[in-house]
């Protein structure tokens, strides 16, 4: 097989900008000469998995099915950099020469006039250059090729090289605060080891999308001095490096005051027993691949552990499918989770929550498919209800809640949410049998709590000649369709009419049938269903101060007045609006009592 030095498995290279790493160098049946076999970045660029022909030539780490593709050894690539070079390039660029980068480094440019020496005038403007470097606190080196100390790893350098870029970088921007390397020819750690060791007041690095195939610490010595390179990183970025949660917390394990760490996109599914450090209170696992939250389970033992951002997974239950997991209980110092974008479907999850987080005070659950909006066209969840409603119905049944989607919540909106949360589960006991009403119960764990602040809800059941679901009358809805009294109709026209409406009419249908009925223009009226159930009235205005709205809540609890209680329930009024939903969708039960309005017509 032919030879080719000058490329490795596990090497960083990019074509016309797309970075990539070797995973094979040699022939390839049925072909002429060699080849690489490259996995990229961006799966997109690929054709295949490493299996050409029937043959497998190499393992992908990414599980994109066309991450891989060959690649002739003679195609150009972008060249690499190191770490001074890629500096110079992004905050000092076109002076790589002058600045002692170039070719011509060693040569002085003396000018003499009248035998004096003097300077040449773009010298001042290096200076300058060089001194806006030496203040560099915040530095985005990211996608620039970048190698490492040098052109290539440090394994490739002798210990001499390794020392002098060290002094030179720490000679050159000492002030570095905060490092972005990600999206480069990095392979090796003891690289990053380096460059940091060079930069003493390094708080933040971040390795997102590069490819490290070497972790090795050969010595004692080289352990220690990689953890006092590490020791003073507080936060740490490992997204897109697809390294597997055993290599994230060894790697993890360097820094001994690391407070911040992202491993997102790293196809990550579980978690095993291996653990952060200690000192961790801020962990980032999105877009990853995690369907219950038992999978991130190991992060429990994290005692100072405060935020947890598991957004873009595919989360779906509290333990797995199996239910072979128990139930997992974090620190009560964990305060904010964000668990946006999953696949959550159910309230039985919601529920759940306040067990495995006992210290929640902070959610962000948004855009999963529990909230959804019912109406809309291809929701794939019949039980979704709607962003407003569910926003009601999570803040209630989770009680120490102090923000929900980034929203403060207010006492007037706690108030309002929990008496509306009672209203709905007295209506699904109304539904059924009352020797089942613990089964309804059972499923709101916060049922007795909330009547023990505003008092038991008012259960209407069905009567027991209730009609069959299934027969044509259950199909039908009995409208009873008024017109205020100041309303523009015929003398002859009664205010009352009472009408049978197929509960799949659309809303347009139903204006025209009462349109007809009172001789109206049909998208002149407004309908109002008035319904028969109690919500929970707003008690604070707008203009009122928290204190007040408190101060009405706490009234609320207190008093047993039965002329109090009833004040804060008012019956439900719904407006039904103009569009292609059913009737069915606006109105519940078999019976409604709908006002008529006659829009008075735009003044142009």
């Amino acid at each position: 097989m032919p030879s080719l030095p000058q490329f490795r498995i596990g090497q960083r290279i990019s074509f016309s900008n797309s970075l990539s790493t070797i995973r094979y160098v040699g022939p390839l049946e049925g072909s002429n000469g060699d080849w690489l076999g490259v996995e990229w970045d961006d799966p997109g660029r690929g054709k295949h998995s490493g299996n050409y022909n029937g043959v497998r030539y190499f393992e992908c780490k990414s599980k994109h099915p066309k991450a891989a593709s060959f690649v002739r050894p003679t195609r150009p690539s972008d060249p690499a950099l190191g770490f001074l070079e890629a500096l110079h390039k992004k905050y000092a660029s076109g002076d790589e020469e002058l600045l002692g980068l170039g070719p011509s480094s060693n040569s002085t440019n003396i000018i003499e006039i009248s035998g004096k020496v003097v300077e040449e005038v773009g010298f001042e403007k290096i200076r300058q250059q060089l001194a806006q470097l030496a203040e560099l606190r915040i530095v985005l080196l990211d996608g620039l090729f970048l190698a490492g100390l040098a052109q290539q790893p440090q394994s490739y350098i002798s210990a001499e090289q390794r020392e002098k870029a060290i002094i030179d970088i720490t000679r050159t921007c000492p002030k570095i605060l905060e490092l972005d390397l990600s999206r480069n020819y990095l392979e090796q750690w003891g690289d990053v080891a380096s460059i940091s060791t060079a930069l003493p007041a390094l708080k933040s690095l971040k390795l997102n999308g590069n490819r490290f195939a070497d972790f090795s610490v050969e010595s004692e010595s080289q352990l220690s001095a990689t953890k006092g390179a590490f020791s003073r990183i507080l936060n740490l970025g490992l997204d897109d490096t697809l390294l597997s949660w055993e290599e994230i917390s060894s790697l993890a394990s360097y820094f001994c005051s690391l407070t911040s760490i992202s491993a997102s996109a790293n196809f990550l599914n579980r978690l095993n027993a291996s653990i952060l450090p200690e000192t961790v209170r801020s962990v980032t696992l999105e877009h990853n691949d995690f369907c219950s939250i038992s999978a991130v389970a190991p992060l429990e033992k994290l005692s100072n552990l405060e935020s947890l951002y598991l957004r873009s997974n595919n989360l779906s239950t509290i333990i797995d499918e199996a239910k072979t997991d128990p139930v997992p209980v974090f620190s009560a110092s964990l305060s904010h989770v964000d668990i946006s974008y999953n696949s959550i479907k159910t309230w039985e999850f919601i529920n759940g929550l306040h067990e495995v987080f006992p210290g929640l005070t902070g959610l962000r659950v948004a855009h999963n498919p529990l909230y959804e909006d019912p109406g809309s066209a291809g929701s794939p969840n019949p039980a979704a209800i709607g962003y407003e409603e569910g926003y009601m119905l999570t803040l209630a049944r989770i009680g120490e809640l102090q923000t929900l989607n980034f929203s403060p919540i207010t006492p007037a909106e706690r108030l309002n949410a929990e008496m509306y949360y009672l209203s709905r589960i007295a209506k699904d006991m109304g539904n059924v049998p009352k020797e089942d009403e613990n089964l309804v119960i059972n499923q709101h764990p916060r049922y007795h709590e909330l009547c023990g602040i505003y008092g038991p809800p008012i259960v209407v059941r069905k009567s027991a000649d209730a009609v069959n679901p299934n027969s044509l009358e259950a199909r039908l809805i009995t409208f009873s369709f008024y017109l205020l009294p100041d309303s523009p109709i015929d003398y002859s026209t009664p205010n009352e009419i009472t009408h049978q409406v197929p509960k799949g009419f659309d809303v347009y249908r139903v204006k025209g049938i009462v349109g007809q009925l009172f001789g109206l223009r049909p998208l002149s009226l407004k309908l109002v269903w008035e319904s028969t159930e109690l919500d929970p009235q707003s008690g604070d205005d707008d203009s009122e101060s928290e204190d007040e709205g408190q101060e009405a809540h706490n009234s609320s609890v207190a008093t047993e007045d039965s002329h109090v209680e009833k004040s804060q329930w008012i019956h439900r009024e719904v407006e039904i609006r103009n569009g292609i939903r059913e009737i069915g969708f606006w109105v519940d039960g078999d019976k409604a009592r709908v006002r008529v309005e006659v829009l008075k017509p735009a003044v142009n």
